[in-house]
Formats: C-alpha cells, structure tokens, sequence
C-alpha cells in the first residue's frame, strides 16, 4: 500500500495527473471510486509523509503478530472508513490513508484489551505510547482534516477485533 501511495503521489505531483479529484465525495456517483483509492491518495509531501511512517508501523505489527487475521483486518480497516466516509461524511474531497492508520491501530488496541494474552496486551501498550495522540484525531479540529475517517477508523478496528477476538493467531 505504501509504494502504491508514493506512486500516486509521484504521478500526481511530478507529472501533473490530478489524482485527489478521485478523493471521496460523500454521496455522490463519482465518489464511490474513493472509497477504492481515497486511502492512496495524499495532498502534499508533509501529508504522505505523516501516513507513510504510521502505515509502515502499524501494518508491521499487524501482519508479523497476526499474520492469521492480518488480511481481513486489513481489508476491514482499508474499505469500511471509505465506505463510512462516503455515506456520512460532511460534503468534501477526502483522501488519505488516515482511516486505514486509525483502522489499524484501534484493532491492535481493541485486540489486547479482548484477547488478554501477554504478547496482545504489550502490543496494545506499544501502540497506546506511540501512537495514542492519534485517538483526538477523532474528533473535529480543522476542516481539512477528515476527522470522519479517523473516526471510522478506529471503529472499524474494534469492529475487527471483536470479529476476530478468538481467531487462531
């Protein structure tokens, strides 16, 4: 996912295709391609950049300690915030890979607080010190900040870790 950003981000932005018009746009036709690609698109350099190292993180937890589950989780927190944003959100573009972060890491979290084993627990502490500022995201701030996908986000990771709470890990 991180390459498929930066290959977005490169053609959009060295070679002058523009790719955030295919952002979602809440309810709307045209929107619904968003809910595919939204999450790879990013509007400048500190944007990419704040999602890159977050996704790259949090996608190593998911996939290493719980490679099992790892690609439905993934699936889940990649299309259920698109899809959330497209039928609720405020009128606006919103592109990002913000929901799928959020996705991954109310589910790494979630997941220790329902599993209670020793590695789940750590992990769920690990992510909480890293990456716990991440949770007033949820609410809204500035308006170029999609704070829907955020929040969407992190339900649809605790949506995950409850579907999965007793999978074989």
């Amino acid at each position: 996912m991180v390459f498929l950003m930066w290959l977005a981000f490169v053609l959009e932005f060295n070679y002058g295709f523009e790719l955030t018009q295919f952002g979602i746009i809440p309810r709307t036709l045209r929107g619904l391609v968003g809910v595919l690609i939204a999450p790879l698109l990013h509007g400048d350099l500190m944007h990419i950049l704040g999602n890159t190292f977050p996704l790259l993180f949090l996608g190593a937890m998911l996939f290493f300690f719980y490679f099992r589950i790892a690609p439905k989780v993934f699936a889940i927190c990649y299309f259920i915030p698109s899809l959330t944003v497209w039928l609720f959100a405020r009128p606006a573009i919103h592109i990002g890979a913000s929901g799928v972060i959020y996705g991954l890491a109310g589910f790494l979290v979630a997941y220790g607080l329902l599993r209670r084993d020793i590695m789940s627990i750590a992990i769920s502490i690990v992510v909480v010190a890293i990456y716990g500022y991440l949770f007033y995201g949820i609410f809204p701030t500035f308006r170029w900040v999609s704070w829907e996908a955020h929040l969407a986000g992190v339900l649809s990771g605790v949506v995950a870790a409850i579907i999965f709470r007793k999978a074989r890990i």
